[in-house]
């Protein structure tokens, strides 16, 4: 398992719950692409570079409860290949609603000389690992 790969993710992870965006998108490359599992507050499915995804980030916070924003990672699984399967669970509370949020999803993370290139999500564990090739 490559540790490193994990520690990157976990690194970006912990800035990202601090809301520290700046700090969350230096664990990414300046062109990296971000492929959400819930759309932006924009609509955009797919982000592109270290600054729509901090944009976006920003946004889907002031929607889903600011403080009480934040992805808690279940689970690490290093495919090889500078890829790591991860299982979120992404909590929060609607701004306007006030109603409670969790949902769960995977990321599959491809990461290249320490940071990440692209990051996809996906409903399933089934569906990212066959997207990225393998199976359970």
């Amino acid at each position: 398992m490559s540790q490193d790969h994990i520690d990157v993710i976990k690194r970006g992870l912990e800035a990202f719950n601090r809301g520290d965006w700046d700090s969350a998108v230096e664990h990414l490359a300046e062109d990296a692409v971000w492929s959400g599992y819930l759309a932006s507050v924009d609509g955009s499915k797919s982000l592109f570079g270290r600054e729509a995804i901090k944009k976006a980030w920003s946004d889907q916070s002031e929607a889903l409860g600011r403080e009480e924003f934040r992805a808690e990672a279940q689970e690490f699984r290093d495919l090889g290949a500078g890829t790591v399967l991860v299982s979120i669970r992404l909590l929060g509370r609607g701004t306007e609603s006030g109603l409670p949020i969790e949902i769960n999803y995977v990321q599959l993370w491809t990461l290249r000389d320490g940071l990440g290139v692209r990051v996809d999500s996906y409903g399933a564990e089934a569906e990212a690992l066959e997207a990225a090739g393998q199976s359970e």
